[in-house]
């Protein structure tokens, strides 16, 4: 009877840990999965009604606010507004105080777009209450930006009435209610939900530091950041000062510890991040978020992140956790971290430094070996949930990159390189475009595609990476870059429309990764490299379901033999539906011939009979 006693309390205390101390689970659903990343005010605008006013939009600002208007979806990029034309500077300067309007119902209307692309799962840059465009200066993190809801002013009227440092006094605003909605409207589609969680810094309206500039050391929040020094009433200066990040004082940082965030701040993420994964507090979390995407991630303390990792697991152990980290990062991303997942950046170099680079280029073998280089630094289950990306709102779109070879990623994609040529892409770009988007969908891991890249969007690095997305039934301006954009080369006049070529093949390739469970889950083997004409082969495989991949990124066709362990084989290629079969009387198996064109890809399904 001792031993039964005793074998039943080992089953409650092993029950009562795992509640305690949820295991860090590796999402099953984010293994192989296409990403598709939205800057919500440059996706769609759904709902003119809640387009921003100029007094949110210029409060920070020093500049004349007579004038201001949202812009036209459709204008032409370059094109100063009226009030832009009576500022001093370039175009570029007044480019971060326009708006477009893009929101929450943008989305949600451009939701089947998404299905019909064969996407499931979207990364939104920050959505929280913010006076910035792009929302990483967030003055609440447990509203949404009340612009994206669907009564503006209203929500603004009812977070007055809230005491933010106290959860039970939160309420759900229009806004709020529409992200819901938003999240059942992409769950129904099978499309999961991943949000951005900016927890180093704020905004200067963040609530609590507005707080403390009108109390200073009065302030009950004076602790939640990292003050220099507080104002001298005695004095006419003001001699108030604070950290912001990177010195940029727009961003107040959180203070923290060594290993840890400041209390203060740690409890109220603590809180927002419980509200978005369990909106009802019902403990079914299937009407939140899924996951989050953490910015700055190396900036803010390991402790906190742990401690934060072990919160989220517990309200979903399935939910998924990504770090912008853009170095290789075993320490977050191990049996040991708070992560699950990162950017792929290091994917981003290489893929780079091999399909985009042109006088530059690495040979085929060294970028195998990089692509290898990445695998040793994480556990395996973890290699299929990375995101493998090559553009993001922080880089060059993708076109532009490959219309400018031979400069490191992120680097000189802007006015100053007198060499950076900002104009439409050619149809050379494009094509070598569906060459990384095949890779992209054939490697392992979770490819993520920026918004309008699969419509050939082009633009230089930020600002110009965020321009309204390019849809199909609506007519835009044309895009006219002379030399008062900044830029020293592409002047001259260019249609905006979709590529809708490439659009097609974005559809195709994307179907073929999600109709092919290999190529989600698969394991993966190098089979071929050619460093003379820059071609390489690799396998993906589960059981004998295998699919080679074939690139040639050089000027010659290639041809090679791969021996397959089988005595008879089928095969379809398919990009180009082409199907045949090989047998032999060998023991040692067949020998399976590729031949490759210069830059071309091809994909062999191979049949076992």
């Amino acid at each position: 009877m001792k031993s039964h006693r005793a074998i039943i309390l080992l089953i409650y205390f092993l029950i009562f840990s795992a509640a305690i101390f949820p295991q860090h689970n590796i999402p099953q659903w984010a293994k192989g999965i296409v990403w598709y990343q939205i800057f919500p005010e440059r996706f769609a605008n759904g709902d003119a009604i809640n387009d921003p006013s100029v007094d949110k939009v210029l409060i920070n600002s020093i500049k004349n606010s007579e004038g201001w208007t949202v812009r036209e979806w459709t204008s032409d990029w370059f094109a100063p507004s009226e009030w832009e034309k009576k500022l001093d500077g370039n175009v570029r300067d007044h480019m971060y105080e326009r708006r477009y309007g893009g929101d929450l119902q943008g989305i949600i209307d451009r939701l089947d777009y998404l299905v019909e692309l064969g996407i499931h799962a979207i990364y939104l840059n920050p959505v929280f209450e913010a006076v910035s465009l792009h929302k990483y200066d967030g003055s609440t993190f447990h509203h949404i930006d009340v612009n994206f809801g669907t009564n503006p002013e209203g929500d603004k009227i009812l977070m007055q009435q809230e005491n933010p440092s106290d959860p039970s006094t939160w309420i759900w605003t229009s806004a709020d209610s529409l992200f819901l909605k938003f999240l059942t409207e992409a769950h129904n589609r099978d499309i999961r939900v991943v949000i951005d969680g900016v927890f180093n810094h704020v905004g200067i309206q963040f609530w609590a530091f507005q707080d403390l500039v009108e109390k200073g050391e009065q302030s009950q929040y004076k602790d939640w950041f990292i003050v220099n020094s507080f104002d001298d009433p005695k004095t006419d200066e003001n001699e108030f000062d604070y950290k912001g990040w990177w010195n940029i004082k727009s961003l107040p940082e959180f203070n923290r510890t060594e290993n840890d965030l400041h209390p203060g701040p740690k409890q109220y993420v603590f809180h927002a991040t419980k509200r978005w994964m369990d909106p009802n507090n019902d403990g079914d979390h299937s009407d939140g978020i899924d996951g989050w995407r953490l910015d700055v991630a190396r900036d803010v303390p390991l402790g906190f992140w742990k401690d934060w990792s072990r919160l989220v697991k517990s309200i979903n152990s399935q939910s998924i956790i990504i770090g912008e980290l853009w170095e290789l990062s075993p320490d977050f991303i191990s049996a040991k971290g708070p992560f699950d997942a990162l950017m792929n950046y290091n994917f981003a170099f290489a893929v780079n430094d091999f399909f985009i680079t042109d006088e530059k280029r690495i040979k085929a073998s060294e970028f195998i070996e990089r692509l290898k280089e990445i695998d040793k630094n994480y556990p395996e289950e973890n290699l299929f949930i990375l995101q493998n990306l090559v553009s993001s709102h922080d880089t060059e779109r993708l076109s532009s990159m490959i219309a400018n070879p031979d400069r490191q990623y992120d680097r000189d994609g802007h006015e100053g390189n007198t060499t950076y040529d900002p104009s439409k892409p050619s149809e050379a770009a494009y094509e070598k475009q569906k060459l990384i988007a095949a890779f992209q969908m054939t490697y392992r891991g979770a490819p993520m595609i920026y918004y309008g890249d699969e419509v050939g969007m082009w633009g230089a690095d930020d600002p110009h990476c965020r321009k309204p997305m390019v849809w199909d039934e609506i007519e835009y301006d044309n895009e006219v870059i002379t030399g008062k954009s900044g830029f020293k080369k592409g002047h001259s006049v260019y249609r905006v429309d979709q590529n809708k070529d490439l659009l097609s093949f974005y559809k195709k390739i994307i179907s073929i990764r999600n109709n092919n469970a290999e190529l989600k889950t698969g394991t993966i083997r190098f089979l071929y490299s050619n460093d003379k004409t820059n071609s390489f082969a690799f396998e993906r495989a589960i059981d004998d379901n295998k699919i080679i991949a074939v690139f040639n990124l050089g000027e010659t066709e290639d041809r090679f033999e791969l021996p397959l362990d089988y005595k008879k084989i089928s095969y379809k290629e398919l990009l180009s539906g082409e199907e045949g079969s090989i047998s032999t009387v060998e023991n040692a198996g067949i020998k399976f011939s590729v031949h490759i064109p210069a830059n071309s890809c091809k994909l062999y399904k191979i049949y076992a009979n």
